[in-house]
């Protein structure tokens, strides 16, 4: 009758904690949600973050506001991120360099992107670099781009904008896998260095599509190819980078993720809002100027695995280009 007792007992407490976990997701949201973002105000990604955040916000029944919180290439948004309750109401808009570039790249950093976060949603699962050139430059194709680099070499420069940790790996990943010589020019302004290019200052670059669209737009720099593993839905003429140069392959991605331990329930829920909103016309849209695309939210499981995939191949990246980590 005694161990009768007890297991009634123990079935009784996690009924309850069964029924307190359903009712805890069943009150969420009761308050506005705030969505850290990485950047300043007005960065692609800030804009992209506010889209979602508005659009989420309706049906959620509750407001979704942004918090910038840039600088220290994001490690400083992903800090407070990872220290925050995990309660549903602190989520983060992380991308590449957040949760895997900044692996390789630093030797510590102030939290750990797969024990800290979990994976809510993927927003962007295309967010590919662009190499491009000077208009004056007599290639219209990466093979040649490839040919006139090694018919004269050590003349051609490649620019970058190293804040961008994805150009930077990109420019120097194509200049080892093509077998080429391109002087590396590093920058700490993507908007001083789209300008040296169309300047002609330097010959060669690897950017962001966004960063390069009003140079293109004018003529003074001409597109060449993406380094996604498909040609981008908004640029559908032009070759992927893997086309010629097998291996360089970086998709990007961008995501939302949430403080380790948040409950299941609720980030099912915002999972399944993400995803709605994402399945809509408006906002890929509103996302292929930038360079962006999405394939929809996925489901929690999912964007944790192209998480864990990027970090894999970052770790590749890393080793194969030497990186010593700051």
């Amino acid at each position: 009758m005694h161990v009768v007792t007890v297991l009634f007992r123990i079935a009784l407490c996690c009924a309850m904690i069964a029924l307190s976990g359903g009712a805890h997701a069943e009150n969420w949201p009761s308050r506005p949600i705030k969505l850290i973002v990485p950047t300043g105000p007005g960065a692609a990604t800030d804009v992209m973050a506010r889209l979602v955040a508005d659009g989420v916000s309706h049906t959620l029944g509750q407001a979704m506001f942004v918090e910038n919180v840039p600088g220290a290439s994001g490690i400083l948004a992903h800090e407070t991120a990872a220290r925050a309750a995990p309660d549903g109401y602190t989520l983060l808009f992380t991308n590449t360099s957040g949760m895997a570039i900044n692996l390789i790249s630093f030797k510590q950093l102030p939290y750990d992107p797969t024990r800290d976060f979990t994976a809510v949603a993927v927003v962007c699962n295309l967010a590919p670099q662009m190499l491009s050139v000077n208009e004056a430059l007599p290639v219209t194709t990466v093979a040649e781009l490839i040919a006139y680099a090694k018919a004269n070499p050590g003349k051609l420069s490649i620019a970058f904008d190293n804040t961008a940790g994805a150009a930077a790996f990109g420019a120097k990943l194509f200049n080892k896998r093509a077998g080429l010589d391109l002087i590396e020019v590093p920058y700490r302004s993507g908007a001083q260095m789209v300008q040296d290019v169309a300047g002609g200052i330097n010959q060669v670059m690897m950017s962001s599509i966004a960063a390069a669209n009003a140079v293109v737009q004018s003529g003074k720099v001409r597109r060449l190819a993406v380094t996604s593993d498909m040609r981008f839905p908004g640029l559908p003429d032009l070759p992927s980078l893997r086309e010629t140069v097998p291996g360089v392959v970086m998709n990007g991605f961008f995501a939302i993720v949430a403080p380790a331990g948040t409950p299941a329930d609720i980030v099912a829920r915002l999972n399944r809002e993400i995803g709605l909103y994402l399945s809509g016309p408006e906002i890929r849209e509103r996302l292929l100027p930038f360079g962006l695309a999405t394939g929809g939210g996925g489901t929690p499981e999912s964007s944790a695995a192209a998480i864990r995939k990027e970090q894999e191949e970052w770790r590749a990246f890393g080793k194969e280009l030497n990186v010593e980590p700051q």
